[in-house]
């Protein structure tokens, strides 16, 4: 990802308020926006959920969380002849509600904004609820909250974080570093990707580790962590081990061309979308054209009906509804493989770190 100004200089810009002005993109678009906390010092979440995008997050201090996005503020563009564009345009929500901020794409089409960039400061003691439907590369400093990701392409970084954190992807790599010793549960699941955990030394813990195609590795003593191997039971052969390796390599080049994929359908939706919406616009006005007729009709019969004339007859169109969308299934979960478990500094918290192709590192935070 691109970053045309280095992570320290934008947290002095945020710390000291400047314009938005001097925040902008190197191109002159984007937009900034924040939102204050209603509940300031209460438990505060951020959610958000996007097909693609880039996100950066920060903690500060303070009760206002603020985004520095690559593309517009919903509703805050304006041309000079003063009309606002309300089709199909791509723009991002920034809402508060209850201590809950939401970050979502605005838009007749937010797939066509897959290369979306977010720089995004928070209070550090709020909690991340955030998923990517195809991808894009995540980034977190500086968070005491609790963190739960769900994204299925691109990198995860986490740097001195101190909560719970949940993170699952399908293809990326997983960087995790605590500041503190972590006193809720720590599970990273990738499919493909390695996975390198630090925590402090004196981290007390109950530690499992597995991967199927990769070594497991580890900074820490034998005095401290205390594991034993689970190998490869669990009716796990060298044969399965192929097969699965030579599974999951398809799978992987399948999900990249996927990926590949559903870029090009994003750009080729952005210009058929006001095709669609002219196509739509037909269909309500044949619609409500019939929908006349047959009001019309009805008033005649009606009326020759009062009259003696006619029987009373009222046509009723049907209506069709339209069939839900389907939910997105879980990523199954990783069973087999090589397996290491055991306890470090005598056991406490649960750490649990599966992959399907990569290595696995637990290290000693420096």
């Amino acid at each position: 990802m691109n970053t045309n100004l280095p992570s320290t200089l934008l947290r002095f810009l945020f710390a000291a308020g400047l314009a938005a002005a001097a925040l902008a993109w190197a191109d002159g678009e984007g937009a900034t926006a924040s939102v204050k906390l209603s509940a300031p010092g209460k438990p505060a979440t951020l959610q958000i959920n996007m097909p693609w995008a880039d996100i950066q997050i920060a903690g500060t201090d303070g009760d206002t969380v603020t985004v520095v996005s690559s593309i517009d503020q919903k509703g805050k563009e304006t041309r000079s002849d003063g009309l606002r564009r309300l089709d199909d345009e791509v723009s991002f929500e920034l809402v508060e509600h209850e201590n809950t901020v939401t970050l979502r794409l605005a838009g007749d089409n937010p797939w066509a904004s897959h290369d979306a960039e977010f720089k995004i400061t928070l209070p550090r003691a709020m909690a991340l609820d955030i998923k990517t439907e195809a991808g894009g590369d995540l980034s977190v400093k500086d968070i005491d909250g609790d963190i739960d990701i769900s994204n299925m392409n691109g990198e995860v970084k986490l740097e001195g974080i101190a909560g719970s954190t949940v993170v699952n992807t399908m293809n990326g790599e997983v960087r995790a570093i605590y500041a503190k010793a972590p006193q809720k549960l720590v599970s990273i699941t990738s499919m493909n990707g390695e996975v390198d955990l630090r925590v402090p030394a004196d981290t007390k813990a109950n530690v499992r580790l597995r991967t199927h195609n990769g070594s497991i590795l580890t900074d820490f003593d034998e005095s401290a962590l205390k594991t034993k191997s689970e190998g490869k039971g669990g009716g796990y052969s060298y044969a399965y081990g192929a097969d699965a390796a030579r599974i999951s390599a398809d799978a992987a080049r399948m999900a990249a061309e996927a990926t590949r994929a559903a870029m090009q359908i994003a750009r080729d939706v952005s210009r058929e979308v006001k095709r669609e919406v002219e196509r739509a616009a037909k269909e309500d006005a044949e619609d409500d054209a019939k929908a006349a007729a047959d009001e019309a009709k009805a008033d005649k019969l009606a009326a020759e009906a009062a009259a003696g004339s006619a029987p009373a007859v009222v046509p009723h169109t049907p209506h069709t509804p339209r069939p839900p969308r389907p939910a997105r299934p879980p990523m199954p979960p990783i069973t087999g493989g090589k397996t290491v478990s055991g306890t470090l500094n005598g056991g406490g918290v649960d750490i649990k770190v599966s992959t399907m192709n990569g290595e696995i590192t637990l290290r000693k935070t420096k």
